[in-house]
């Protein structure tokens, strides 16, 4: 990794990574990929865009604890807004998206 790729502390703290329960999803109509997840974070509720109907059925989402990213500039997909980032890993064929390995409360940040 080159100098230039790394980050500080500071810049690592602006990241609001958290804790969400994924409360409903379902799949976006007229899409192939996409899913709408509606996530928990404590004191607020979020709606999460995602393309990754290839990997999970929603069923599959409902009630993980999952981790995101929630000061993302909001963006539109398909005309449905998405209010943060859900973190996963992805090779040329699978995705696993973050999770936690035990309970623990919604809306906690990660550091």
């Amino acid at each position: 990794m080159c100098a230039e790729e790394l980050v500080d502390i500071d810049y690592f703290k602006k990241l609001d990574i958290r804790t969400a329960l994924v409360k409903h999803c379902e799949k976006v109509e007229k899409s192939k990929r996409l899913l709408r997840l509606v996530v928990s974070l404590g004191s607020e509720e979020r709606q999460i865009i995602s393309s990754i109907a290839d990997y999970y059925r929603p069923e599959e989402l409902v009630g993980k604890t999952i981790i995101i990213l929630a000061n993302l500039k909001p963006a539109k997909f398909m005309g449905l807004e998405s209010q943060g980032m859900l973190l996963a890993v992805e090779t040329e064929d699978r995705l696993a998206l973050l999770t936690v390995d035990r309970e623990i409360g919604e809306g906690l940040r990660v550091s």
